[in-house]
């Protein structure tokens, strides 16, 4: 029996030998990225994932097709584990990418053409490029589809994908604005390297508003597909995975509060990576690494109002249409013109990449957002489009509005202040009363308590909130420390800064 196993593995490892031997010659070679092994095909320039312990459907298909090896026999699986282990002692650490890289060195942008080939966009005429090329490498296992793009100027683009049904912004963010918004957003996706702290585009609308459907036929338009995804309260650990392999990732119905959220995406704005363990190792890690750009499309956004995640967001309002058309009839007619629509796309990259290459150094200027990467690349964008400068600064300041706002929103806060501010505490009002952080806390709380509204959880979380743009806006705001702890006094904006002595007020302003 040990004789009969022997000689059959001989024959395995021999079958595996020429196996290897012909995939070398050919170009083929093994990588390793975000913790997974993967196979480069020399002959197609496509790569494909080993996964452990068995064969995906890709690899197995390939190596049925070109050696007539089937995974379902034994010599297939054992032909399969001998190149598992293969590639796990020689693959070549690397990092794998989706849809679009922006090489910063070169100025140079590529976009994957699903096919084992790229754009190559560097502001002179695009060109087709071999997958591997420039070191660049797609694994092209996002669900992207190819088609050969027209490239031009059509005049099509923008009006399909970004022409949408806006409404005024509570912040005062007008439609047309709006629209400048997601254009310029639209084309930061073929720029992941250029604006590495990625901004969330929120886009919300009440039922019937479009929300979903515009999102999705933007990734129609760039990849030939259409893949919402939705949040769980048991899908923290996959998430920086979704990430990873969604460059285009649209968030749909995110319309409950879900804790592990706003932690996770603020992380990923600001850190942009996850150090997450390998399989079946005790204490080893690897690091999961994604470009994606992120859009939310949601009725009630109760996960994305904290401060720190709203800081990063690009926020669009829409409004309910007053016709509707199916979206299996809007899917079809993007797919119809996705030559059209993808190749204008590839014109304006271009112009971009030219313009940055032009005027590289003033698109490093200074910025007072804090999205410093994405107010540049606005103004590159702008440029392009012959925005003139009054109307990217107004842009910019309307999007920081919109985010005060946002923020706001359903916080109770400032209305309770000014209930507090004016409410006779031991028979004064609290207009320049200097209060403790505790004090403060038990005063509003007791306020809110008897509004029946929901009140922050500890005063820790009111000295944060009482700092915020939204507050200031409405209160002038002195912290003074006394006895080693921070005192407060507030101001009204239309009250005198007069300070109440002995506890009572100076003068009647209440």
């Amino acid at each position: 029996m040990n004789r009969v196993y022997a000689n059959a593995e001989r024959k395995y490892q021999g079958v595996f030998n020429y196996i290897l031997e012909v995939e070398t010659e050919s170009g083929s070679c093994f990588m390793k990225s975000g913790g997974q092994l993967y196979m480069f095909i020399g002959l197609t320039r496509q790569i494909f994932q080993l996964p452990y312990p068995k064969a995906g459907e890709a690899i197995a298909s390939y190596l049925h097709g070109m050696y007539g090896v089937s995974l379902s026999s034994l010599m297939g699986r054992a032909i399969y584990m001998h190149l598992h282990n293969h590639a796990f002692n020689t693959a070549t650490k690397i990092e794998l990418r989706r849809f679009a890289v922006y090489d910063t060195t070169s100025m140079t942008t590529y976009l994957s053409t699903y096919d084992g080939r790229m754009w190559r966009i560097d502001g002179g005429t695009p060109e087709r490029a071999t997958n591997g090329d420039d070191d660049v490498f797609f694994a092209d296992d996002d669900g992207g589809v190819h088609v050969m793009p027209d490239i031009g100027p059509h005049g099509i683009l923008l009006d399909r994908l970004v022409n949408l049904n806006y409404t005024v912004g509570i912040g005062g963010i007008t439609p047309e604005q709006q629209r400048m918004a997601l254009t310029v957003w639209l084309f930061a996706l073929a720029f992941p390297d250029l604006i590495p702290t990625k901004p969330l585009l929120m886009v919300e609308g009440i039922p019937g508003s479009g929300k979903s459907a515009a999102m999705q036929l933007i990734q129609l338009a760039l990849q030939g597909v259409s893949e919402p995804m939705i949040l769980s309260r048991n899908k923290e650990d996959d998430f920086g995975v979704m990430l990873l392999r969604a460059p285009i990732a649209i968030f749909d119905n995110t319309d409950s509060y879900i804790d592990w959220v706003p932690d996770a995406i603020c992380a990923y704005t600001t850190q942009g990576f996850w150090k997450k363990r390998k399989l079946y190792t005790n204490d080893d890690e690897h690091t999961i690494r994604p470009h994606a750009f992120v859009a939310v499309a949601s009725k009630n956004p109760a996960s994305f109002r904290r401060e720190d995640v709203v800081d990063r967001q690009i926020i669009i309002r829409l409004e309910r249409r007053d016709n509707f058309a199916p979206f299996e009839t809007l899917k079809s007619e993007v797919l119809q013109q996705r030559s059209q629509l993808l190749g204008e796309y590839i014109w304006y990259v271009n112009e971009i990449v030219e313009h940055l290459r032009v005027a590289n150094a003033d698109a490093q200027a200074n910025e007072t957002t804090r999205m410093a990467d994405f107010a540049r690349f606005t103004r590159t964008v702008g440029a392009i489009l012959h925005w003139s400068n009054d109307d990217i600064t107004d842009l910019l300041t309307a999007l920081a509005s919109e985010r005060d706002a946002f923020v706001c929103e359903e916080d109770p806060l400032v209305e309770l202040l000014h209930k507090w501010i004016v409410y006779r505490a031991r028979g004064y009002c609290s207009i320049g009363r200097e209060v403790t952080l505790f004090e403060l806390y038990n005063e509003v709380k007791f306020i809110a308590d008897a509004d029946g509204a929901v009140f922050y959880k500890s005063a820790r979380q009111l000295a944060q909130k009482v700092r915020l743009p939204h507050v200031l806006r409405e209160f002038d705001v002195e912290i003074n420390i006394r006895d080693r702890q921070k005192t407060y006094k507030f101001w009204r904006k239309t009250d005198p800064h007069l300070t109440p002595l002995d506890g009572g007020v100076a003068g009647e302003q209440a």
